[in-house]
């Protein structure tokens, strides 16, 4: 636990526990100890580990069930909007334990679907790459993304399990990207998304459809639909309102 004497104790045993938290030391569901064993461990007052439990429960760090006692909460992870085109590095800004898992990559064939949403020809390659995320060890989004394998050769030998495909398009293969145009939609887990994000089939996602264009051409460049947890993340948009003399003119 820290040193730092000009914090109140409450503060550093709540910062210490965020901590082990954040880090991933202390795993979702993890049921902490009591405020009894905490406050004997630390040589401290149960008093003042009550109120650094309570602090870390008001920030959504811990959570209490009546008659079993306090656990690390399920990681809910607020997203800009504008983040979502890179979830590793919105977590990673955010000091998640990261981890990631290829289910699916390979050379496909375009249907009539996603040729027009790349705007190519029909049975053009088109690369598909499907990837797992965690936060905290626990699985929370499933991107599926598509794009042309003309942009992109040799995009098999990069490892799509560290790296976005973003950050490999614009710093690799030197792609200008630009405007993006995304929906957000609620959906219900089918049998097959269900089991890769551990959740039952029916379970209630967030999908994100979106197609990310070249700054030069206006071409599109990818297209995907991610799917996250409706308990781990949400999506947060700040706009301004037209001044109303404007909107009356």
């Amino acid at each position: 636990m820290g040193e730092d004497i000009q914090k109140p104790l409450y503060t550093r045993i709540q910062e210490y526990i965020a901590e082990l938290i954040l880090s991933g030391k202390l795993a979702p569901e993890h049921k902490i100890q009591s405020e009894r064993d905490i406050s004997e461990d630390l040589g401290v007052s149960r008093m003042t580990v009550r109120r650094a439990l309570t602090e870390l429960v008001n920030e959504g760090l811990l959570e209490r069930r009546h008659g079993s006692g306090t656990y690390v909460a399920k990681p809910r992870v607020t997203y800009e909007a504008h983040e979502m085109v890179n979830y590793l590095q919105a977590m990673k800004e955010r000091n998640i334990a990261t981890a990631s898992q290829l289910i699916e990559f390979g050379e496909i064939v375009a249907s009539r679907r996603l040729a027009q949403s790349l705007d190519i020809e029909i049975g053009n390659l088109i690369y598909r790459v499907i990837v797992l995320r965690f936060a905290n060890r626990v699985p929370v989004i499933l991107e599926r993304g598509s794009f042309p394998c003309s942009r992109c050769p040799g995009l098999e030998e990069w490892d799509l399990e560290k790296s976005s495909i973003y950050d490999l398009l614009t710093t690799v293969y030197r792609l200008k990207l630009g405007r993006i145009s995304q929906t957000v939609e609620a959906v219900a887990a089918t049998d097959t998304v269900a089991r890769q994000l551990r959740v039952e089939e029916g379970f209630p996602l967030i999908m994100l459809s979106r197609t990310v264009f070249n700054a030069d051409t206006s071409k599109p460049e990818i297209y995907s639909q991610d799917f996250l947890r409706s308990d781990y993340a949400r999506i947060r948009t700040d706009f301004f309102l037209k001044d109303s003399d404007e909107q009356a003119s």
